[in-house]
Formats: structure tokens, sequence, C-alpha cells
């Protein structure tokens, strides 16, 4: 059977990119909380996961750019949009006005910030999920 069949519909491209990114927000903001900030360190270099949100979702993007016939390569380009999207949007107030301690990145500021923006980011993806479903075929 072949994989490339019909396109994603528009509901599923929102639900491919809104449950990973809130469910890794959710998930990166209680591990920390609950557990603590866990460093990493490749090459002796701390790379923060808004790093690491960019390295996912710069190729996703790239990927979405052009019609894709693979279905399960149009699922992994979604799903890595909403989890890199998270891992930068989660990071964005805190490297920037914070000064990027540890406990600067558990403290209100740099939760309520990563919360706004995710939010913004949610919002902003259902006006389009709104517009594009309204779309004549």
């Amino acid at each position: 059977m072949s994989d490339s069949h019909q396109p994603l519909s528009s509901k599923q491209t929102l639900l491919l990119i809104l449950v990973p990114m809130l469910g890794t927000f959710v998930s990166m903001r209680l591990y920390l909380h609950l557990v603590g900030v866990q460093h990493v360190y490749p090459g002796g270099y701390l790379v923060h996961h808004l790093f690491t949100g960019v390295l996912i979702t710069i190729p996703a993007a790239f990927v979405l750019a052009f019609e894709i016939r693979q279905r399960s390569l149009a699922f992994a380009a979604r799903i890595a949009l909403g989890v890199g999207s998270a891992m930068i949007l989660d990071e964005i107030v805190f490297l920037v006005m914070t000064k990027a301690s540890d406990e600067d990145y558990v403290s209100r500021l740099s939760l309520w910030g990563g919360l706004g923006f995710v939010t913004f980011a949610t919002i902003l993806l259902c006006i389009v999920y709104r517009m594009q479903r309204n779309r004549p075929k």
C-alpha cells in the first residue's frame, strides 16, 4: 500500500502541531519544576533547549515549505514543528529578560513568559486553522 494518499486535513495539521507543542511545553515545565534544571554540554558547550528547538523546527519548516506526498513525512514534519516550537517559545523570556541562571529558569517570569508565548502561538495556530478551514476548495 502506498504512503502517498490524500493530503492531511486542516484539522489533522492543527492537531499534529498543537498537541505536541502543548505536550512538550507542559512536560518540560513539569520536569524543570519537579526534577530541577539539568544542563546538556555537548563538546563542553551549554546548549539550551531553544537551540535544540531551532535544530528541530528549521528542517521541519523546510519540509513543509514543499508539497509533501509521503504521509509519514507530512505527519513527522508537523509533529517536529510542534515540539521544536514549544522548545523555542519556552526559552525566549528566560534568555532575553533574565540573567539566565538556574533560579531564573524556574522563576515566575520565565514560566509566565513561556506560557504567554505558547498561548500566543496557540491562538495564532487556531486563527490560521480557521482561515484555512473556511477557504473555498
